[in-house]
């Protein structure tokens, strides 16, 4: 056991402002990432070893990300990388593991910043190799220069797609197509909204420009039906789709392809903010639990901050604008921020958020999730792919009379995995709702319980020693 001001659990833009933030005003800060080099899935770095030759040269984002990680290291805080904090007890004491150990830190304050991970659809054919998630994809290409395939669909919805169409068209790749599920009909409603926010605007559009120079075509209003391919992924069946992303019949049509992308936006990661006991609530617009905060960042819990998109996924400028409220936030309650300099500085991100946040509603009115997406599993799809249970044995075990989550998974080990649920979490809470017909505010979540994340064996007994 050992004491800290802070504890930053989690190194992407969030992480890494509010720990230089705080830094900045005298907070001893402990910054834990379980990854081997800080940065986080938007400032993904090159590995150490990778050589890679001319065409190795940082993208935009990881030099942005080399710099503040830079920053952050110049300050003073202390850097705990290939660390996963994979509990929290007693609300603000850290439990984080390495491959050979695990520390306990008793902390002042502890600001979380996850990040967040692609929402899984569950669709016939959505186990076979070459079908990827948006986020994946994004990581090979970004942090390795490795391309999915030669012939790629996109599928999903969200601004994310475009940014994996332009790595894949980069990258040499041909992009078969692009299949937005949102219809986009009537933006010129949002144009008002949008003024303020034309750098995001022009970014996308140039994004529009380049899919149009290759003449990717871009399909509205449609989704993925199922992935085709005995031993890997040949092409895929997709077809049009009313407003709530539910295929509509009659309008399917096949593509030939030998990579699958999925992205149907993200999930924020939530296990250690429900270990710590703060409080959530459900998001329509995004489709998900998100916790509770007020103003400054804070959760329900006293000293506990949440910021960037573990909090509500809405991208790296509201991410690293979070958590450097985050940061002042900390130093005011420990002493070191205080009256109008706190106020000030405060106030002039909370100015800067409001902003922002006036962009990521209209992302979230025109890219709305549609709940029909989860309609697309048939009784033979696996739903579950850590303990290979199908939804059948999902909707046998409701038959029979379980009405919860955690009931279904009594019944049949889904959400037993190494992924502990992140992966069947979401997708099981709808079957539970439309097979019980209850809202899917009332299908529950899987209970949270430690280790958040896969740790090694050595490392807990080395802790039971």
């Amino acid at each position: 056991m050992r004491s800290a001001a802070c504890v930053v659990v989690g190194g992407g833009p969030a992480g890494l402002a509010a720990a230089r933030t705080a830094a900045r005003h005298g907070v001893r800060v402990v910054l834990v990432d379980e990854n081997a080099e800080l940065g986080g899935q938007y400032y993904r770095q090159l590995p150490a070893a990778f050589s890679g030759g001319a065409g190795a040269h940082p993208v935009k984002e990881q030099a942005e990300g080399r710099r503040l990680m830079d920053e952050v290291r110049a300050l003073g805080v202390e850097v705990m990388a290939g660390a996963v904090a994979w509990g929290i007890f007693d609300q603000r004491t850290v439990a984080v593991a390495t491959q050979d150990e695990t520390t306990r830190i008793a902390a002042d304050t502890v600001v979380l910043a996850p990040g967040a991970y692609d929402r899984p659809v569950p669709f016939p054919g959505w186990t076979l190799p070459g079908v990827l998630t948006a986020g994946g994809a994004q990581n090979l290409m970004k942090a390795y220069r490795v391309l999915p395939g030669r012939r790629v669909l996109v599928v999903g919805s969200g601004p994310l797609l475009l940014v994996v169409a332009h790595y894949l068209l980069q990258g040499g790749a041909q992009v078969v197509s692009l299949c937005e599920a949102s219809s986009l009909r009537g933006l010129w409603r949002y144009a008002h909204r949008l003024l303020p926010h034309l750098d995001f605007v022009q970014q996308g559009r140039r994004y529009r420009r380049e899919l149009a120079g290759a003449g990717v075509p871009v399909l509205t209003g449609h989704v993925i039906l199922r992935a085709t391919g005995a031993t890997e992924v040949t092409g895929a069946t997709i077809a049009r789709c009313d407003d709530d992303w539910r295929p509509i019949p009659g309008s399917e049509q096949t593509l030939e392809a030998d990579a699958l992308i999925v992205g149907y936006g993200l999930v924020s990661s939530l296990e250690l903010s429900r270990l710590a006991g703060c409080e959530h609530r459900w998001e329509a617009a995004l489709g998900g639990w998100a916790p509770v905060r007020n103003r400054d960042m804070e959760s329900t819990v006293p000293g506990v901050f949440i910021v960037g998109d573990g909090a509500g996924v809405a991208g790296s400028a509201v991410a690293l604008e979070e958590g450097h409220l985050a940061g002042l936030s900390v130093a005011h309650r420990l002493g070191r921020l205080t009256g109008r300099d706190y106020s000030g500085e405060a106030n002039r991100a909370r100015g800067r958020l409001l902003h922002l946040q006036g962009f990521r509603r209209v992302m979230d009115e025109i890219f709305r999730f549609g709940a029909g997406i989860y309609s697309l599993a048939d009784e033979q799809t696996t739903l579950c792919r850590c303990e290979e249970v199908t939804v059948g044995e999902a909707l046998l075990a409701l038959r029979e009379g379980a009405t919860h989550v955690n009931e279904v998974k009594a019944w049949t080990r889904v959400g037993m995995g190494r992924c502990q649920g992140r992966l069947c979490g979401p997708a099981l809470a709808h079957v539970v709702a439309h097979e019980t017909g209850r809202p899917v505010t009332e299908s529950g979540v899987f209970t949270p319980r430690p280790p958040a994340k896969p740790v090694t064996m050595a490392a807990l007994a080395r802790e039971i020693e």
